[in-house]
């Protein structure tokens, strides 16, 4: 419980300090200092959302290539792609027919395996 307090009493003067320097410094400060600090601000916000961008894009691009890599590492050799399956799948409106069960022996053939 005492360190509870003790760390509210640290918040409670930091807040206290940055309000009353900020008060100080627009007090005293120029215009022109005050304004050359509001456009490296600006300028550092605008660098920092660039540099987040070029992050992602590459994150992205480094994402994409590595699951490549895992699903040609991981299908079997001749097997088809995943995605080309269900692409198939999805056209051939295999569940809007009346009877699916009738296409089953279709789908082992494509899996290759059954039970």
């Amino acid at each position: 419980m005492r360190r509870v307090f003790w760390v509210g009493v640290g918040v409670a003067i930091t807040v206290v300090v940055v309000v009353k320097g900020r008060q100080v410094l627009a007090r005293y400060a120029p215009a022109s200092l005050v304004d050359q600090a509001t456009d490296r601000v600006n300028g550092l916000g605008e660098r920092a959302v660039h540099l987040v961008r070029d992050f992602r894009t590459e994150f992205t691009t480094a994402r994409d290539a590595r699951e490549r890599e895992l699903m040609a590492a991981l299908l079997a050799e001749g097997q088809e792609d995943p995605d080309a399956v269900r692409a198939r799948r999805a056209t051939a409106g295999r569940h809007t027919r009346p009877d699916a069960r009738a296409d089953t022996d279709d789908v082992e053939d494509l899996l290759g395996y059954s039970f």
